[in-house]
């Protein structure tokens, strides 16, 4: 590429105009900036890839002679039309702006308010945001360069990283039993600026084909895994077309409803590490996100994130961990978990509940064992919506790991009386 090439990213996003990018630039270093060039760094090595499209780019300005840069991970909308309509890419990327525009900020300054000895920080910060359905875009700083990065997904997360990401849900959801409790009239305006992505009965005929897909898979799963044990006769009763009205039900139930993230699997979480320990961990990519009960995004944690052997160890003393880290966050921002979401509503609704991680865990199991070279392609010709089982054709499980890591979540689901 000439240098002049790097002169506008319009060649990237018509949504990303030099003025723009000197504003974004300007209220970033809280000074009078203009936008000069960019440059590429690199691909992000994480992708939401289907809904969306990674680069991790610097931006540059000056300011009477002195230089300034940000570099950021830029999320645009997937330019090819099919793919964009196909995976309702306009939706998710409304949702995510919504929460870091409106969402997010209302949290933070509400917890601004509180002294908290170790406040909500594990977010990303937004620099720059478009959406108008076609040419969407989010800039969000590059957390890299604090040393995050992401953990492997094909093996379960271990002890360590589990703890540190129910400690980082538990900050988040805190911001939102304490909001709510005290500023019920400004939690309900927050919550109003999201919306449901994927569980509503507009969206069945989109997923359908799909469900009975991963659907099949799972049953294939514990039928060759555990054969003709109850393990198969509850896993065939509960992998059902109906359950999807159950999903629809679950997200909305308000009772306890708390700003949930919504697609809480290792790929959305960075991690820091000390000593090739976890220590810190980032949650991204909110495009999911919505009101409802925070045991929605507990469970996906155990079933999309952890194995057997873990729960079978610690899955107990990791719900309990949860809740001290909830409660006393709760406490520091000036409310009563006990009246807020007491121990025992929590667990009521992890019975309740959890069936939510493990039917959510049908789809997300299979892309996280899938092998580089089994990838689905993104390659979509046309320029007409199609059925996402048109593309997500994922097949049954090649190896024994895989089958049992689905098996398993169903054993451990049935183990426990959640379904």
């Amino acid at each position: 590429m000439e240098a002049e090439d790097f002169t506008s990213l319009l060649q990237v996003s018509p949504a990303v105009t030099n003025d723009m990018l000197s504003t974004a630039l300007s209220k970033w270093f809280h000074t009078d900036i203009k936008f000069t060039h960019w440059e590429y760094v690199g691909d992000t090595g994480k992708g939401d890839s289907y809904l969306s499209e990674l680069i991790r780019i610097r931006i540059h300005g000056h300011s009477n002679g002195v230089a300034y840069h940000v570099q950021v991970i830029l999320k645009n909308i997937p330019k090819n039309v099919c793919r964009r309509l196909t995976y309702r890419s306009d939706e998710f990327f409304k949702n995510e702006i919504n929460f870091y525009q409106k969402v997010l900020p209302t949290l933070l300054k509400f917890q601004s308010k509180k002294k908290v000895a170790d406040p909500y920080t594990n977010y990303t910060k937004l620099f720059y945001a478009y959406t108008d359905g076609l040419n969407d875009v989010i800039c969000l700083e590059d957390a890299g360069l604090e040393n995050f990065g992401t953990a492997v997904r094909q093996e379960g997360i271990d002890y360590d990283h589990c703890k540190v990401t129910l400690k980082t849900l538990a900050k988040y959801h805190a911001l939102s039993f304490a909001l709510r409790d005290q500023e019920p009239e400004t939690f309900n305006r927050m919550t109003d600026a999201i919306f449901e992505t994927y569980y509503d009965p507009r969206l069945w005929d989109w997923y359908r084909k799909f469900w009975h897909r991963i659907c099949g898979i799972a049953i294939d799963a514990v039928e060759k895994e555990h054969p003709d044990s109850i393990y198969a006769e509850k896993v065939k009763e509960f992998a059902v077309p109906e359950r999807y009205e159950d999903m629809i039900r679950a997200v909305r139930d308000k009772t306890n409803g708390v700003m949930s993230h919504g697609d809480s699997w290792t790929n959305n979480f960075l991690y820091k590490y000390q000593d090739d320990q976890p220590v810190d961990a980032k949650i991204i990519d909110f495009q999911l996100t919505r009101c409802a009960s925070p045991v929605l995004d507990i469970s996906f944690v155990f079933y999309a994130c952890t194995d057997q052997e873990l729960r079978s160890k610690y899955y107990d003393e990791l719900l309990q961990y949860y809740y001290e880290v909830l409660s006393k966050q709760i406490r520091e921002l000036g409310s009563d978990p006990d009246k807020v979401y007491s121990f025992e509503t929590y667990m009521e609704e992890i019975k309740k509940y959890s069936y939510f991680g493990l039917a959510f865990s049908f789809e997300s199991t299979p892309f996280i064992v899938l092998a580089p070279e089994d990838a689905l392609s993104m390659e979509m010709e046309g320029d007409k919506k199609r059925n996402i089982d048109d593309f997500w054709q994922i097949k049954p499980f090649k190896t024994k790991a895989g089958r049992q890591r689905e098996a398993n979540n169903v054993v451990h689901c049935v183990d426990k009386g959640y379904i």
